[in-house]
């Protein structure tokens, strides 16, 4: 088991550039029009997040909910002999909170930040009455809701029909997904955690994977050399999974940019009429 810090505090707010609040780098924050985003913007919080910080546990009342930048966190189901298999990995295309946004109550699961970075925070509450303003907030939440029990499903069934090789193949495609990185920061024993199964199992996945030239294990991490040669060694879960979480994210942009066009248009057509006002005869009957 890895020894995490115990601290659910260890997430530091920090003044960061203009770049990073103006401009969201998380996937679904910047799918949002830029007015909504203007408005929103102020209640989301830049932190870094430390590796090993716990962000909460199951049966933990949760006030706060995180949208990853450059940061990675993964989402594990604890059992009672305290052994806890991933579920999900989580990064700049999601956020962290899932089941707190769809109003359950304590949470469910563990979440873990497992690759140190940014992410955006901000109060459950807060997030809650943005979604309720009628923007486009809920429904590109909701899509990844969607994507996010997707992951989970295939998880479920990946680790019960799929090999060792095949599921390593799966979690490291996982984990480049969530990054702007060929880079994966993880050694043998956390990505075994993760799997839930032995270190030894990974090393010789590993190693079999890098033989085939598709990866190179490195000491503390292992970087990509060949991803269709990773892809193609993989299951058919992680497709499944990433096609689903890309039709949902393209349904958002598609629809968000539909409902800006007519926006624009109405304001158009607005100081159309005001100038046709301006310059119109005077009616003095």
């Amino acid at each position: 088991m890895l020894d995490y810090c115990g601290s659910h505090f260890a997430v530091t707010e920090i003044s960061v550039s203009a770049n990073f609040t103006c401009t969201p780098e998380n996937t679904l924050l910047a799918t949002l029009p830029a007015a909504e985003w203007g408005r929103a913007q102020p209640h989301f919080k830049p932190i870094f997040m430390p590796l090993g910080d716990v962000l909460y546990e199951p049966t933990m009342s949760v006030d706060h909910i995180y949208f990853p930048a450059t940061s990675v966190t993964s989402i594990s189901c604890v059992l009672n002999d305290g052994w806890a298999d991933a579920l999900t990995l989580i990064g700049r295309d999601g956020f962290v909170g899932v089941e707190l946004l769809l109003g359950g109550g304590p949470a469910p699961h563990r979440a873990v930040v497992l690759s140190e970075g940014w992410a955006y925070r901000i109060r459950r509450e807060l997030l809650n009455a943005e979604c309720e303003r009628g923007g486009s907030m809920r429904s590109v939440l909701l899509r990844y809701a969607q994507s996010y029990i997707t992951q989970v499903a295939q998880t479920t069934v990946c680790n019960r029909h799929h090999s060792i090789d095949q599921q390593l193949c799966r979690w490291l495609l996982m984990f480049l997904d969530c990054q702007a990185s060929n880079e994966v920061p993880l050694t043998h024993e956390h990505i075994a955690e993760l799997m839930g199964v032995r270190c030894e199992s990974v090393t010789e996945a590993a190693c079999r994977l890098q033989i085939a030239g598709y990866i190179r294990c490195q000491r503390s991490h292992i970087s990509l050399v060949d991803r269709t040669g990773l892809e193609s060694r993989s299951c058919e879960c992680y497709e499944i999974a990433k096609r689903e979480t890309d039709r949902l994210l393209l349904m958002s942009q598609q629809t968000v940019k539909k409902r800006a066009i007519p926006s624009a248009v109405d304001r158009v057509n607005i100081g159309r009429s005001e100038s046709s006002a301006a310059h119109a005869w005077p009616n003095f009957s």
